[in-house]
């Protein structure tokens, strides 16, 4: 139609419909990033890329199937099907189970009417193979990664396309034609995600130094401050437990004074990281901020008052535990902790965190090195 009526040949369209799917997906994006960092929660860019780019893909492939399943041109789309499945599984890394590609390729086969047609099923058998060997090739970082790409999607576009040749009788004119047609939009999507994904690190890179203290590598106060405030919100709004532990490394100060800063680095370092892995092991979506020099703050959503003290007491005992060698001398390191629960005179974040404040206070005033609770 696009050339006997508008006299624009059908590959022009094919390239403004793959970018115009493309752009379509890095627009829903923005929005459905932006929309959850709104909402000042934790939240992970790489599963709303996941979660967008499949859900576009999919829906594009069977919309556009659609639309031609029941005609003698039902074999027009099999070049955008090959490029979405180059888009989630080489540009989105999309680890899909093989089983479940294998029941998607059953899905379509019967939304199109073929499951019975044995060419059908050494197409989806190649389909599942060309998804793996896509998806593994975008996790290694190769040499020529182009020449790469395009030898993966021309290797299995030949075979792809001659059973689809076979199957609707088509001319070798036509094979050839689409051919050429599909390597030109891999090679333009190949560059287009080149040009997004420069950008997308330019914004990650913002969002890491924004969000995670480069010394630690634990999250920041900037991300304490909107976690905080979210979980505030939660807590009061539908009446969920919510704790919070906030402790201190004991004379950071004479650390830094008697062996240098560069010691500090590395008390600071270690302290983080024992921490960090002590959570990781109780409960991976407990998160710890680093609010200060040597202060760190742990939020416990769903967590009684009670429970947080056990965590805590655990993370005191691995400090407690912590040995740090920084030239030839080993420096011991110990905390003062404090832990509180959400009270319902806690009228804003800020009153909960003066609670928990005074809490590492009283610990620190009564001779470091303990627990307080309240």
């Amino acid at each position: 139609m696009t050339w006997s009526v508008w006299l624009v040949p059908p590959m022009i369209t094919s390239i403004f419909f793959v970018l115009g799917v493309i752009t379509l997906y890095w627009s829903i994006l923005n929005w459905a990033t932006a929309k959850a960092e709104s909402q000042n929660r934790p939240v992970s860019i790489k599963s709303i890329r996941v979660a967008v780019g499949t859900t576009c893909a999919v829906v594009s492939v069977f919309a556009l199937q659609l639309i031609v399943r029941d005609s003698h041109l039902s074999w027009t789309f099999t070049n955008f099907q090959l490029i979405l499945l180059i888009f989630v599984a080489y540009f989105l890394q999309v680890r899909i189970p093989y089983w479940l590609i294998v029941l998607a390729g059953m899905a379509f086969m019967l939304f199109n009417g073929n499951i019975n047609q044995p060419l059908s099923w050494t197409y989806t058998g190649l389909f599942v193979i060309f998804y793996v060997v896509s998806y593994v090739q975008s996790t290694h970082l190769w040499r020529w990664p182009f020449t790469r790409y395009a030898t993966v999607a021309l290797g299995f576009a030949l075979p792809l396309w001659y059973l689809v040749k076979l199957r609707f009788n088509l001319s070798w004119s036509t094979y050839a034609e689409e051919l050429i047609n599909y390597m030109i939009l891999v090679s333009l999507m190949y560059g287009y995600f080149k040009i997004q994904d420069k950008d997308r690190r330019i914004k990650d890179r913002l969002f890491q130094s924004a969000n995670w203290d480069a010394l630690t590598k634990v999250q920041n106060f900037a991300a304490y401050d909107r976690a905080i405030g979210y979980e505030f919100r939660r807590s009061t709004a539908h009446d969920i437990d919510l704790s919070m532990v906030m402790f201190d490394i004991d004379h950071f100060k004479c650390v830094n004074d008697t062996y240098g800063h560069l010691a500090g680095d590395e008390v600071l370092k270690q302290v983080a990281g024992t921490v960090a892995s002590t959570l990781k092991a109780v409960d991976s979506k407990i998160v710890l901020y680093r609010t200060g020099g040597g202060e760190f703050n742990i939020i416990f959503p769903d967590y009684t008052v009670d429970k947080t003290r056990e965590v805590a007491q655990q993370v005191f005992d691995a400090v407690k535990n912590l040995t740090i060698s920084y030239n030839d001398v080993d420096i011991n390191v110990t905390i003062s902790v404090g832990v509180s629960a959400l009270s319902v005179k806690d009228s804003n974040p800020l009153d909960f965190y003066k609670r928990v404040d005074a809490n590492l206070y009283h610990s620190k005033q009564n001779g470091r090195q303990q627990i307080t609770v309240g």
